[in-house]
């Protein structure tokens, strides 16, 4: 499966505090408590690229970029380089914030493709003959294509799709529009080439998707386009596995701190330019700590899944929820006034507190406490407007819990 190549490491200036079994075995390691007892990781980087690591990791933890996908080459216990690539993204760690890094070994795909690279024309015709798919169409009407081409779409053979009076129905309908402007630019000789990508659809409606090299080409002294494809599904799959790690929490499956900070601004700029109202509930789980206490660790993360999958079922479409750290969310509510707002909080309270978790001895309960805040014109920044929910979240508390508290306003637990 394609998860055995990622490995997953925590690290506060390079000093790591979490490593999986996976990202150990990368380096010749056995487990990822091995790699606790290392004093740097930077050792495990060639070191032209050291230097380069360490700015990147100073302005990420200073704000000044923004985590990204990058590539290093590393080097593991027999002295050996092999080439990764990395996604980095900030989280809590204990109170305080540290770098969680996504490794995916690519050596494999990089000697490939220095095979690739040193015999061209012999590869070249082996992917042109058997890799490649070839279509040739008439403004969408197929008039030749190879079998590898009828494969990738579920055709038993090149006969079979040739039959289609359209290929546009194999493809996804939001790619229709951009299709059309193709090949009208390749036809008028706006374009002498279009590389893109394209979710497509077999014939027994499962999906592939495929990227396109599409030219101008002459049949039968006529002005068509040819298209070269490949099943680019793995890498599409591999991309959005890769964004989705970046974007949410692996406990919750709930958007992250990261994702719901940019949310936020974005919304924020957006309500504020449109005048549209905007509320932010800052959602703390009631006596967390001692609910891992008592219970153990596993239990307190069954109460945080519990508690997103009830969120889940409680919000709007249109609504967003993300795990800011712990055991403490953001309910993020556009286009929503305070009278709603409290509506939809006072609903999910409820619905927590009727949830229960099988332990060992009983059945729990938990409650939440919350602080709602509505976007006004003093409201700057997110922090502004975060700070209003955190004082109203503190003040539910301060009653004792298991309630919501409306910013500048009173308790409501009804």
């Amino acid at each position: 499966m394609i998860d055995s190549h990622y490995g997953v490491v925590i690290h506060r200036n390079f000093k790591p505090l979490y490593a999986d079994d996976i990202y150990a075995q990368f380096f010749g390691h056995h487990t990822g408590e091995e790699m606790l007892a290392l004093d740097s990781l930077l050792h495990l980087i060639a070191p032209h690229q050291r230097q380069n690591a360490i700015q990147t990791y100073n302005a990420i933890m200073s704000g000044e970029e923004k985590p990204s996908i990058k590539t290093y080459r590393n080097i593991d216990t027999e002295g050996n380089e092999f080439i990764v690539l990395t996604v980095d993204h900030i989280i809590d760690w204990q109170g305080v914030p540290a770098i969680q890094t996504t490794v995916v070994d690519l050596s494999n795909h990089v000697d490939t493709l220095k095979k690739l690279h040193a015999s061209e024309k012999r590869y070249r015709e082996l992917v042109d003959g058997s890799i490649q798919g070839i279509l040739v169409h008439r403004n969408f009407e197929p008039l030749f294509c190879n079998q590898a081409y009828a494969q990738a779409l579920g055709f038993s053979s090149e006969e079979a799709l040739i039959t289609n009076g359209s290929i546009l129905p194999l493809y996804d309908p939001s790619f229709h529009e951009q299709a059309h402007r193709n090949n009208q630019a390749l036809l008028s000789g706006q374009k002498s080439a279009i590389k893109t990508e394209a979710k497509c659809y077999r014939v027994d409606g499962s999906v592939v998707w495929l990227g396109l090299l599409s030219r101008p080409v002459t049949w039968n002294g006529e002005c068509v386009v040819q298209v070269t494809t490949m099943d680019i599904t793995k890498q599409h799959r591999l991309r959005e596995q890769l964004e989705h790690r970046a974007n949410y929490d692996g406990l919750t499956e709930l958007i992250n701190r990261r994702a719901m900070s940019e949310l936020l601004e974005h919304q924020l700029r957006t309500h504020q330019a449109l005048s549209l109202p905007l509320c932010c509930v800052l959602i703390d789980i009631d006596d967390f700590k001692s609910i891992n206490d008592q219970h153990g660790h596993h239990i307190g993360d069954e109460v945080l899944k519990q508690f997103a999958a009830t969120c889940r079922n409680n919000i709007r479409q249109s609504d967003h929820i993300g795990r800011w750290g712990g055991e403490e969310f953001v309910l993020l509510l556009p286009d929503t006034s305070i009278e709603q707002a409290e509506i939809i909080a006072q609903r999910l309270r409820k619905d927590v507190s009727r949830q229960t978790i099988t332990t060992n001895n009983t059945q729990l309960r938990f409650t939440i406490s919350m602080g709602v805040a509505t976007l006004s014109h003093d409201d700057h920044s997110v922090i502004h407007l975060l700070s209003r929910a955190d004082k109203a979240l503190y003040q539910a508390k301060h009653n004792g819990k298991n309630q919501a508290v409306l910013a500048n306003s009173t308790a409501r637990d009804c």
